[in-house]
């Protein structure tokens, strides 16, 4: 493999694909998205764009044609289509990338704040994507709270549950792992709420510093069991916040006597010893006893 490739190597990639965009008539518009259309955050920063076509159906065609273009000026070390998500990944040698974005000229719309219209045939594009950023974000975002908000009612405590159990148990390394599935649907909440990507975190460093701070407090830095009764704690206390005004079908109350149940030393919890929770028998609204019985089979 050759060297890495330089600020001087980018420009030139830029400038290769801008001059093969405009070659191709059925090509309306070209649109870099990303860092780049703000000024690229590094030297390490990729190429992204979207093309504008002049109808769907041209989509093989101009996708193919990007390809055999790109393929005849650069060494590709990796490169990937998806027709579903009607988007192209380049990897040069160099190890620079670009990711090529498709779509008819007449939809065209701004899925982030950040695009610079490079040309366009039709005078139209530039105006189609402003406006669609009045709407885009709650367009992509509300119907994914609404997922992410239902699959962590059904699942958070259930996880945070299997984790408590396996800091009793000595299990740690299962612990962390149940944590840390939680931690993920607990960001992702956050994430639609700020409207940010959250991804492999790939937005999450936008949050207000308090968030990211609270964040923090659920981190696993090793085994001691007291460190991870602590990430626990706070961690049940922050996604049952964010889910406020949300049914679960145990109670952030119910997880906290449970907690305390085991680390009391309380009678192991299998599923013959009737429901969790010994003292109380508490129910929330929705929750009947034969869910919770199913899944303690599982951790015993």
């Amino acid at each position: 493999m050759g060297k890495i490739f330089s600020v001087k190597d980018r420009e030139n990639a830029f400038g290769y694909v801008l001059s093969a965009a405009k070659e191709c008539s059925k090509i309306i518009a070209l649109v870099q998205v990303g860092s780049g259309a703000t000024g690229y955050r590094d030297e390490r920063s990729d190429l992204d764009y979207v093309i504008a076509l002049d109808s769907d159906e041209s989509m093989p065609e101009v996708m193919n044609y990007m390809h055999g273009k790109i393929a005849e000026e650069y060494d590709v070390l990796f490169f990937k289509q998806d027709e579903s998500r009607h988007l192209q990944c380049y990897v040069f040698s160099n190890l620079l990338e670009i990711d090529i974005g498709y779509g008819g000229y007449e939809n065209a719309a701004a899925w982030k704040p950040a695009f610079k219209v490079l040309y366009d045939r039709s005078g139209t594009v530039e105006e189609k994507m402003i406006r669609s950023r009045e709407w885009m974000d709650d367009h992509i975002y509300g119907d994914k709270q609404k997922k992410d908000i239902a699959s962590a009612c059904e699942a958070v405590w259930i996880r945070l549950m299997h984790a408590a159990v396996a800091i009793h148990r000595g299990s740690l390394f299962r612990a962390i792992g149940e944590l840390e599935y939680v931690r993920k649907l607990y960001i992702d909440l956050l994430g639609d709420r700020y409207r940010l990507e959250s991804g492999l975190n790939r937005e999450i460093d936008r949050l207000p510093e308090n968030e990211k701070e609270a964040i923090r407090s659920t981190f696993v830095t090793g085994e001691n069991p007291a460190d991870l009764w602590t990430s626990l704690l706070n961690l049940t206390k922050l996604v049952y916040q964010e889910l406020e005004g949300n049914s679960v079908p145990v109670t952030q109350e119910m997880l906290l006597e449970y907690y305390k149940d085991l680390k009391d030393g309380g009678e192991r919890w299998n599923t013959r010893s009737g429901p969790p929770f010994g003292r109380t028998r508490e129910r929330s609204a929705n929750c009947s006893w034969k869910c919770c019985g199913r899944y303690t089979a599982r951790m015993t």
